[in-house]
């Protein structure tokens, strides 16, 4: 093994495991660990703005919800979600906020595909970002709107692990030609060899994710993964390299 077979770390909603998750505090701090990738997760507000939360409402992520637990945050304005406390005093970010807060690589992920024209205007008008982004998501229609209206932007189309397209490669690949993605994320438990084997044939460059341990690294090299999404980028990079030394002693 070498350096060439080291699949880059992408720091899921950031460094999740360190930081409360999709805050610029989590991105900076997955900076500092050194990933390659960030991966963070858009929607629309009420009034149009695009802003960066996973969930559909914010009572995983916000210690106090209060009033506004329940409420799908679609429905919310910018203004109140700004005051919702994250923890630590964080709070909700815009995608034009993380994109001017960080220096690496982005995935985008589309959480709700009614984001995407925003999200494409706002990226439009950033033509120097453009070489550290991709877009991804489950939805194969959100990526073809994103290969409509933001070409420039490459797109990574992601996989369950209760997927069956792992099964059915027609119909996979049937996907991968109409969204125009070049990279596939598969979850741990979505891994086929035959689909691998034909992701590669075909120049598609897979990631795996979640990364949970030295067993996943080991995975992920006998897939030839082109990144992995972790939680915690710092325990990334630790089983990383105990797997490499344990390979090359």
């Amino acid at each position: 093994m070498n350096e060439n077979t080291r699949p880059r770390i992408v720091g899921h909603r950031g460094a999740m495991a360190h930081r409360p998750e999709n805050t610029l505090e989590s991105y900076r701090y997955a900076e500092e660990l050194g990933v390659a990738e960030i991966e963070l997760d858009i929607r629309l507000s009420a009034d149009g703005h695009v802003f960066i939360l996973h969930d559909a409402t914010i009572d995983r992520v916000a210690p106090v919800p209060g009033s506004l637990s329940g409420v799908d945050v679609s429905t919310l304005t910018l203004e109140q979600l700004r005051g919702v406390d994250l923890g630590e005093w964080l709070g909700i970010p815009t995608l034009t906020e993380a994109l001017d807060a960080t220096t690496t690589s982005i995935q985008i992920e589309i959480k709700d595909p009614r984001v995407v024209p925003a999200a494409a205007a706002i990226l439009n008008a950033r033509p120097q970002d453009h070489g550290r982004l991709q877009f991804t998501s489950f939805n194969h229609e959100a990526l073809v709107q994103a290969k409509n209206l933001c070409p420039q932007i490459p797109r990574g189309f992601i996989l369950g692990g209760t997927t069956a397209l792992t099964e059915d490669l027609d119909s996979l690949f049937a996907l991968l030609e109409d969204n125009g993605a070049a990279f596939v994320h598969l979850n741990v438990d979505a891994v086929r060899d035959a689909a691998v084997q034909e992701l590669h044939r075909r120049g598609y460059l897979p990631t795996l994710w979640p990364l949970r341990g030295p067993d996943d690294v080991l995975k992920a090299l006998a897939i030839g993964a082109h990144a992995v999404c972790a939680d915690d980028p710092a325990a990334a990079k630790r089983w990383i390299a105990q797997v490499m030394a344990a390979t090359t002693s």
